[in-house]
């Protein structure tokens, strides 16, 4: 009898949570929905200033909450034991020059000028989609941080291909650059946030592999925040 109700508890716990993941899905189909309407109306020349940049401030919080959301899922897949990195040949000056197209905008109406630097690095081994995700996400936290410039690299560095995404702000505090395996709980403490896309983003660095070497996350000061996304 034990053994039953056990297993009903463990089978109930699985359907809420493939349910609630079903949900978090759904959320983030509408919230796309959303971004999308609200990035159609921030271009329309008959929009107000005032309206405008009330469309900004959505279209930033819009795209924070999609990033949260499609973390969760990660997770929860993860946590599931599917299969989340598709690794594929990625030209990366590409990928760059799509960061760019998507997030210039938003930051141009903040006063911010994004550009990308010289890609160094001609094809890359990764799953795109995350690597695509996590540098998104790391420039869309640039709104609120840099004074001018946000600027996009992507090198090689010691066999490992490094994007990174680096700010003109005041750079991260020192308590986030101590180790970055701690780097979820200073950033929750820092900014105010959950850390979830951090943490997401060191998931993902991690799960990239290649002959013994995992990629990882990097923070520095360079005086401004620099992200970097290190991939084997």
């Amino acid at each position: 009898m034990a053994t039953a109700v056990i297993e009903a508890e463990f089978t109930g716990d699985v359907v809420f949570a493939e349910l609630v993941a079903s949900a978090v899905h759904d959320v983030k189909n509408s919230l796309a929905l959303v971004l999308n309407s609200a990035e159609s109306l921030a271009e329309d020349a008959v929009v107000s200033p005032s309206a405008q940049r009330t469309l900004l401030v959505l279209q930033h919080e819009a795209r924070r909450a999609n990033a949260d959301l499609m973390s969760l899922l990660g997770l929860f897949k993860l946590e599931r034991g599917r299969p989340l990195v598709q690794p594929m040949v990625v030209e990366c000056e590409d990928l760059l020059s799509e960061l760019v197209a998507y997030n210039a905008t938003l930051l141009a109406h903040r006063g911010i000028v994004l550009e990308a630097a010289e890609c160094r690095v001609a094809e890359g081994y990764f799953d795109r989609g995350l690597v695509a995700g996590v540098l998104n996400a790391a420039i869309n936290n640039t709104f609120s941080y840099a004074r001018a410039h946000v600027t996009l690299a992507c090198r090689l560095h010691e066999g490992y291909t490094v994007f990174s995404v680096l700010d003109d702000g005041g750079g991260y505090a020192s308590r986030m650059l101590t180790s970055v395996a701690d780097a979820t709980e200073s950033y929750q403490h820092n900014h105010r946030s959950t850390g979830l896309g951090l943490f997401f983003a060191r998931r993902v660095a991690e799960m990239h592999v290649h002959r013994g070497r995992s990629g990882r996350i990097v923070l520095s000061n360079q005086p401004g925040g620099c992200f970097e996304l290190w991939l084997p």
